[in-house]
């Protein structure tokens, strides 16, 4: 007894199947990040906005990967003032001050920290219910 087995239709299907999670996990992460740079653009602290317009963002996919970045660099006369406005204690200025934040989150240092850990269930959500919805 033999038989024959043609599992190209499967693997085909497969193949689809896996790339489409791929895109959809990427779509939701750059969704993410977009929400992220949206917040933490919003509640930096301001003076020239030189520190909010010097947002970036990136999403990078590898074989095993996926990586969302929101990062900030504000250098003027040779001092990247981006790291200290995030990591140092200081009183706001009038600007700083008289900005309302976003989103719960009022503006200050830890600008990309705060909404990161108070969003990141929300993000993990987010690509498991699209990588889930591809998948069915």
């Amino acid at each position: 007894m033999s038989f024959v087995l043609d599992a190209g239709d499967f693997l085909s299907r497969l193949d689809r199947t896996e790339h489409g999670a791929e895109r959809a996990a990427t779509q939701a992460m750059e969704d993410n990040v977009d929400d992220l740079a949206r917040i933490a653009q919003n509640i930096a602290p301001i003076k020239k906005g030189i520190l909010r317009r010097g947002m970036k963002k990136k999403v990078t996919l590898t074989r095993n990967r996926l990586i969302g970045e929101v990062s900030f660099r504000a250098v003027e006369n040779g001092f990247n003032y981006a790291i200290w406005t995030h990591e140092a204690d200081y009183n706001l200025g009038p600007t700083s001050a008289q900005a309302g934040g976003t989103d719960g989150y009022t503006v200050g240092n830890k600008y990309l920290e705060r909404p990161l850990k108070g969003e990141a269930e929300k993000y993990i959500k987010n690509v498991a219910n699209a990588v889930g919805e591809e998948l069915r």
